[in-house]
């Protein structure tokens, strides 16, 4: 991948976020002050989707807005799981929101922004792009979240947030490999993009499942 550095642009416009999305964007504002259940999201850290029977009061809400038979439910069960999980682990501990929504919270500057974080304490940021680079080329879910949970703790040290409901639908896109390259594609420019006043909008995913 090469460094790509974006002085200008103009936003598309933001695609309506799908009913379980925002149903899961419910259930992380109130699960973010509740300790109990932050520790029973987390035991589905590495877990596999459903397997995790302390999740399934966290998960019903928003699975049940989309039906058994619709295509791509397994995705969204996993999308799910997986940005609960996760968000358990980087809300623990923490008085300020780790949950954000908007282009602030995309993976992409989250990244960017830890880099930044690190050389300011004088230490090295070729780790984190080396894991960034290896989420954003996983060729498979479990690869994906495998390198996301090597990020998290390390977002949640510098008090970096992320927008869990647009990671979700990044997850549940990454099934299709037409999706999954228009997500890489805006991981990318957003971790090398130069900050430029008034340019942190971006092309949101198109995909049904995001």
């Amino acid at each position: 991948m090469t460094t790509q550095m974006i002085t200008s642009g103009r936003a598309a416009p933001a695609r309506p976020a799908p009913r379980w999305a925002e149903v899961l964007h419910t259930t992380l504002a109130r699960i973010r002050n509740d300790p109990a259940a932050l520790a029973a999201c987390r035991r589905g850290v590495g877990k596999r989707p459903l397997d995790v029977p302390a999740m399934w009061p966290y998960l019903a809400a928003a699975l049940d807005t989309v039906p058994e038979d619709r295509a791509g439910r397994r995705a969204i069960e996993a999308a799910c799981h997986h940005a609960l999980a996760m968000y358990a682990t980087h809300q623990q501990s923490r008085a300020e929101p780790m949950h954000v929504r908007g282009p602030s919270g995309g993976l992409g500057r989250a990244c960017r922004q830890l880099s930044a974080a690190l050389e300011r304490k004088g230490r090295s940021a070729e780790g984190v792009t080396r894991r960034f680079l290896a989420t954003a080329t996983a060729d498979s879910v479990e690869e994906l979240t495998g390198h996301l949970r090597g990020l998290i703790p390390q977002l949640r040290e510098n008090a970096i947030p992320l927008d869990y409901v647009r990671l979700a639908q990044d997850i549940a896109a990454w099934h299709q490999p037409g999706s999954r390259a228009r997500v890489r594609r805006r991981w990318g420019l957003d971790f090398y993009r130069r900050e430029v006043p008034g340019n942190d909008q971006h092309e949101e995913n198109a995909d049904g499942l995001a």
